[in-house]
């Protein structure tokens, strides 16, 4: 199953808040910048339910304020990781359960920011029942994080 869904118009933060607030194992994220505080919001509800919450983000845009949720998420029990090996750790990705009949991967230009939803023109494709798509994506997320560097 794919769906679309666009900026402006559709409530992709909603969207991507469902899929996290339906997770029952494992939220993986990749994010460039990340400000948005609904996303932020139910990441920590995960973790606080005892589902586990990884981040990998832009340690450059981390370094200059683009992932102001970093630390509160930290303290809610996200573990983060910063990607510093690219000129920009530009993916925006949210895959859920991972390795489950149930996995879902959230993918687009859609960055975790206010802006991606009310001011830019985005997209999102959400992609769900299939394991060869995300099994990609997993494989991908554990490669970046084994590149990166644990948040201290």
């Amino acid at each position: 199953r794919v769906e679309a869904y666009f900026t402006p118009g559709d409530d992709v933060a909603r969207v991507i808040v469902g899929h996290i607030d339906a997770a029952r194992r494992t939220v993986q994220v990749q994010a460039y910048l990340f400000t948005n505080r609904r996303i932020a919001a139910a990441l920590a509800r995960a973790a606080r339910r005892g589902v586990t919450v990884e981040l990998v983000a832009d340690a450059r845009q981390h370094e200059a304020g683009g992932l102001p949720v970093v630390k509160s998420l930290d303290r809610a029990g996200v573990r983060i990781w910063l990607a510093g090996d690219f000129a920009a750790f530009h993916n925006k990705v949210v895959l859920v359960d991972a390795g489950t009949p149930s996995a879902v991967v959230v993918t687009g230009s859609f960055n975790f920011t206010q802006a991606a939803q009310e001011r830019n023109a985005e997209n999102v494709v959400v992609i769900s029942g299939s394991p060869e798509v995300t099994g990609r994506f997993a494989r991908d997320f554990e490669r970046h994080r084994a590149r990166a560097s644990r948040l201290q």
